[in-house]
Order: structure tokens, then sequence, then C-alpha cells
């Protein structure tokens, strides 16, 4: 089956390289349009939801820092971007999001139409995977398109 639509969920880390590898290659071969997602993770509302009150300065400088991993994250993601179209030839659209990375990974594709989401496995273990679960897992499992894990 042809792709039309890939979306690359890339996290800066080790495995997203071989991510945009793929999702490139892929795109390639089927002439398909690429998006390059990054989520931005948001951990505050856990606090608040415990019942810990942050005083307002707290909380400001809690935004800056979020604004400032989205910024940092829209000047990566362009970079990749423009490799990604020096190397296979194609224009890959890119989009920051903030929040909880599966549920924003499967909004953003239904939103969009995605044929394929290409997402890396860090192959967590203990209890570490047990608190946090996987992202790769839980997209794997409740997307409506087809799903590469790539490790």
């Amino acid at each position: 089956m042809p792709y039309e639509k890939i979306m690359a969920c890339l996290d800066f880390s080790e495995i997203s390289k071989k991510v945009l590898e793929v999702a490139g290659e892929l795109a390639h071969l089927t002439d398909a349009q690429v998006l390059l997602i990054h989520v931005v993770e948001r951990d505050v509302p856990l606090l608040i939801s415990e019942g810990i009150v942050l005083p307002k300065p707290e909380i400001e400088k809690i935004n800056e820092m979020h604004s400032m991993l989205e910024e940092k994250a829209r000047h990566r993601l362009k970079e990749l971007a423009k490799g990604a179209e020096e190397r296979w030839g194609f224009e890959a659209s890119t989009q920051v999001l903030l929040g909880e990375p599966f549920e924003l990974i499967l909004d953003k594709a239904d939103d969009e139409k995605v044929d394929l989401i290409v997402v890396g496995s860090h192959s967590k273990k203990g209890v570490k995977r047990l608190l946090l679960g996987s992202v790769s897992e839980k997209v794997a499992m409740k997307a409506r398109c087809s799903v590469l894990v790539v490790r």
C-alpha cells in the first residue's frame, strides 16, 4: 500500500535519527508527504492535580521554560526538515505540540489523515516502563492508521 502522508515523531534522542531515516526512505519510495512532529511534555498539571499549589512566579518560570523548549524544538525540526529536503528531495512540514505525547500524536495523526506513524522505541524496562509506559506502545495500540516502531 503506497503511503500518502507519513508522520515521523521525533524526540531528538539517538533513535530519532533512525525514525527520520525510515520515514525519509519510505516517503522517497512512495512519494508521500511528510510531517515531522515533536511533543514538549507538560508535567506541571501532575503537581496541581496532587493539590500542590505553586506560587505565581514559579508558574511563570515553568511557562517560560516550556516556551523556550518549544522554540528550540521548532528550530531543530526546521533543521531536520531542511536536511530531509536536501537528502530525499521532499519538503517536510513541521509542528511542535505541548502536552501528553501519545494523546497528541494520535490526535495529530487523525487531524492530518496520516497513513503511517513512525515512532522510536527506547526499550524502557522495569519500574520506569511500569510507571511511565511506552509512548510507542500506546500509539501502536490505539492509532487508527498503521504504525511503524523503529528500534
